[in-house]
C-alpha cells in the first residue's frame, strides 16, 4: 500500500514519535507532496541538509505538477480548504495513495482516502 504523509506526520518522526514510525512500518511505500517538503523545512530549526537528507532517504518527495495542481484546484473548491492542504490531498489521490493525517478539521476522516491513526 501507499500513502502521503500530511506534513504533521513527518514532523512527529522528525520529533522522534514512535507512533510515526509505526505508522511509516505500515505502507510499502511513502511519499510527500512538495509543499510537505517545503513546509518543514521553513518551520525547522537545524541543519537544512540535514532535513533535505532526511527528508529524501525516507519519503519519496512527488512533484506539484500540472496534474496535481488541477486536481488541487477542484478539491480546493469542492472543500473549501486552504490550498497547500488541497495539493496534499491532490498529491495522495493522484498516485492513488492513502493520506495519512492528524489533521480531521480540514481531511474529513469520513472521506475515502483518508487515515487519521488514532495512536498519533
Amino acid at each position: 500500500m501507499i500513502a502521503v504523509f500530511d506534513t504533521n506526520i513527518v514532523i512527529d518522526a522528525l520529533n522522534g514519535v514512535d507512533a510515526a514510525d509505526v505508522e511509516y512500518g505500515r505502507y510499502d511505500r511513502v511519499l510527500i507532496s512538495r509543499i510537505t517538503w517545503m513546509e518543514v523545512l521553513v518551520g525547522a530549526h537545524g541543519d537544512d541538509a540535514e532535513l533535505h537528507d532526511f527528508s529524501q532517504s525516507y519519503f519519496e518527495v512527488k512533484p506539484l505538477n500540472v496534474v496535481v495542481a488541477e486536481s488541487a484546484v477542484q478539491i480546493r473548491r469542492a472543500q473549501r480548504i486552504r490550498l497547500p492542504d488541497a495539493i496534499i490531498w491532490a498529491t495522495a489521490q493522484v498516485n492513488d495513495a492513502l493520506l495519512v493525517t492528524r489533521n480531521s478539521k480540514d481531511f474529513p476522516p469520513d472521506q475515502p482516502g483518508i487515515r487519521l491513526p488514532s495512536t498519533l
